[in-house]
């Protein structure tokens, strides 16, 4: 096997780091984004530069504008900016537009909801034979702030803790719908 041609090496150390802001429980959809859906950031050769901070704006639901976790939901509909900051003090930016937020459970789409009972188990896995919660990954306090996306049993629903980008399965009952 010969060595690979100098320009060859040359041209793919040229490559430019590129951002990507993706929805995550929606096979990476990238356009018709709404509100409420939780997405990823994430960085493409980035020749070795470490992601230093991830600033969105307007901050995403349920936490700060900047840190370093790439997961972020848009809080409103409208321009949704992500500047990521790596290590050699370079940025790269991302501007989509966000549509309103879905509204009712069930569908293909993330609703934003707001827990409403008093202390509502995340759970990992449900047992479908049992009909029971298996393997509790948080305890959610009235006030938290969830994306809902799909049923998977009578009252069980998927629900993603923006606060602590926590996924799992609580009860349906205990969300109410909208942004607060």
């Amino acid at each position: 096997m010969s060595p690979r041609p100098l320009a060859a090496a040359v041209a793919i150390a040229a490559v430019a780091p590129s951002l990507s802001v993706h929805a995550i429980f929606s096979s990476g959809q990238t356009e018709n984004i709404r509100a409420g859906q939780a997405l990823m950031a994430q960085v493409r050769n980035s020749g070795g530069q470490d992601v230093r901070s991830i600033c969105w704006d307007p901050a995403p639901i349920g936490r700060p504008a900047c840190g370093t976790t790439p997961t972020g939901a848009p809080a409103k509909a409208g321009p949704q900016k992500v500047v990521v900051t790596l290590s050699d003090s370079s940025t790269l930016t991302k501007t989509i537009d966000v549509l309103p937020p879905a509204t009712r459970f069930g569908g293909r789409r993330m609703v934003p909801a707001t827990i409403t009972c008093a202390n509502v188990g995340l759970y990992g896995n449900y047992d479908r034979r049992r009909k029971r919660s298996r393997d509790l990954l948080e305890t959610m306090p009235r006030g938290t702030q969830v994306g809902v996306l799909n049923r998977i049993a009578p009252g069980k629903i998927f629900m993603w803790d923006y606060a602590r980008s926590t996924g799992g399965f609580a009860s349906e009952r205990c969300a109410q719908p909208g942004l607060s």
